[in-house]
């Protein structure tokens, strides 16, 4: 059994907010600790929160500072630098400089509710510590089909 992990969402899409939402409910160990609708809210969120969510998942474009931005300021902070980073995106051309940066996976976002809880649920049992390689698999190949 898993420890359970607080999660926080950055997405600026409501549609995917709450499918994002409803593919956490299904999932025993987590718990949706905040959504934040762009990188600034999100870095107000872990700049001001007593205890930092387990892991983010975050989408690329957004208005206002977009995840790419968000998680340069992110490293520049050693309390919340270490915190695992999933990008959520529809954007794959982004990849190679989001992994750069020190995102731990990759998740093309999907319609199919089913594949998208699944692909959340993997991304939240991985230790990135331990299982790095299983984690830098999702850069080399879609984890969704188109």
């Amino acid at each position: 059994m898993y420890k359970s992990k607080k999660i926080l969402l950055v997405e600026d899409d409501k549609d995917d907010q709450f499918f994002f939402a409803e593919a956490i409910k299904e999932i025993a160990n987590a718990n949706l600790y905040a959504i934040a609708n762009n990188g600034r809210e999100a870095l107000n969120i872990l700049e001001t929160t007593f205890i930092p969510p387990d892991i983010i998942f975050m989408d690329i474009n957004m208005p206002l500072m977009n995840g790419i931005e968000c998680l340069k300021e992110m490293g520049k902070s050693n309390r919340i630098k270490d915190i695992p980073v999933v990008m959520l995106t529809t954007d794959c051309g982004k990849m190679s400089l989001i992994q750069k940066l020190g995102v731990k996976a990759f998740i093309e976002k999907s319609s199919n509710q089913k594949i998208l809880r699944q692909k959340i649920e993997q991304m939240i049992n991985i230790d990135f510590n331990e299982e790095s390689l299983i984690a830098n698999q999702s850069f080399s190949y879609r984890l969704s089909p188109s």
